[in-house]
């Protein structure tokens, strides 16, 4: 019998961030990154993004959009949250904007 899937505990983290600051943004779904830099410095990236209005001023389609796939880098629509935490799962930092963060 093939094991469970464990899911990665910064999900946890990050979505109690989100139900406490972002309510709107607590269903989006999470895109967690692994960083690569120095001691001490941010360890994982999670990015979350969500368009704020129906039709697209760049005439992307909302399926791409939801799924992380639209190609424009900053979105006046767009609301994007990343949060980074450092190997322990600490929050170290919480930037908002419209940036996609691929």
């Amino acid at each position: 019998m093939p094991r469970r899937k464990r899911q990665h505990p910064l999900i946890k983290v990050a979505r109690a961030y989100l139900s406490e600051h972002q309510p709107a943004l607590k269903e989006a779904p999470l895109r967690i990154h692994l960083l690569d830099g120095p001691p001490g410095s941010p360890r994982y990236a999670v990015s979350i993004e969500q368009c704020r209005a129906n039709g697209c001023p760049y005439e992307v389609p909302s399926e791409d959009a939801a799924s992380g796939r639209c190609p424009i880098i900053d979105c006046p629509i767009r609301h994007s949250i990343r949060l980074l935490f450092d190997r322990d799962g600490n929050l170290i930092n919480a930037s908002e904007s419209g940036i996609h963060w691929g």
